[in-house]
Order: structure tokens, then sequence, then C-alpha cells
């Protein structure tokens, strides 16, 4: 091989990592910018256990950090790390806006909102908008997820 081809090989592949890099340290930083505080005392939260109605249905953890937790199942819900969802999960690996779940006029669907780790209908990685009712599990991170009526 010349050196000449030898060269250019080299410079390509420092290129690509230089670019690996960069994208890692978005992704990072996007991770960190977003987060909470652990030092500042944690209130409670009004979107969690005691602030859903009965006679509503709800998006509850059955499984994972936050076991317990619920949301009314009125208009759209955002599921994720980040204060501002609407279901703000304590799940390190769920990104800061996961998941979206709404409502149509034939039921509830879920939708993957760009994720680094996938949101999983009953063990099934979705790609797409997925309808979902009470049989089904929803993973996000390691938290599990179901539709109660």
């Amino acid at each position: 091989m010349s050196t000449l081809v030898f060269a250019i090989v080299k410079v390509a592949f420092l290129g690509l990592l230089w670019l690996f890099i960069a994208v890692i340290a978005g992704v990072i930083r996007s991770d960190i910018s977003n987060t909470r505080p652990t030092d500042v005392a944690v209130q409670p939260n009004p979107k969690r256990r005691g602030g859903v109605p009965r006679d509503v249905g709800r998006l509850v953890v059955i499984a994972g950090k936050g076991s317990g937790d619920a949301v009314p199942l009125l208009g759209e819900i955002i599921i994720g790390r980040a204060a501002d969802a609407t279901l703000d999960l304590a799940d390190d690996f769920a990104s800061n806006r996961h998941a979206r779940l709404f409502s149509d006029a034939q039921g509830w669907v879920i939708e993957d909102i760009g994720s680094t780790n996938g949101t999983y209908v009953n063990g099934v990685r979705i790609t797409e908008l997925t309808r979902v009712d009470s049989r089904d599990i929803i993973r996000v991170g390691r938290s599990q997820l179901k539709l109660e009526a």
C-alpha cells in the first residue's frame, strides 16, 4: 500500500473518531443540562400519589423507581426524566423527554420521541405510533407503566 493511501486512511479514521467523540459529548451535555439537583430537598409532586381522581383513568408506574406514581389520562402525557414531563420518572435509563402518550378517537397511542434507550410495549421496541390499552405493559428505561381504567 502506498504511503499516500495509508496517510488518507489514517486521517479519515481520526476524523471519524473525533466525530464520534463530538456526538458523545453532545449527548452527555444534553443529559447534564436537564437533570435535577440531588442536594435539594424533594417536595411532594402534585402529579403523583393521591393527586389522581379515582373516576379518571390513570397511567401508573407498576415497577421501578417511583412505583405507585400515577398521572390522570387526560390530554397528552410526556413521559421522561425532565421536571416539566407530565410523568417525571426518577429513572437514570429514561431520557429527559422519552415518550408521548395521547388519545385519539380509537383509544390511547404511545410514541417514542427520540429516546436513547427506546420505548417498549410488551417487550417489543416500538419505532412508530403504537396503540396501547390496559392489557399492555409499557417500559421506559427500567420503569414499567400500565394504563388503568
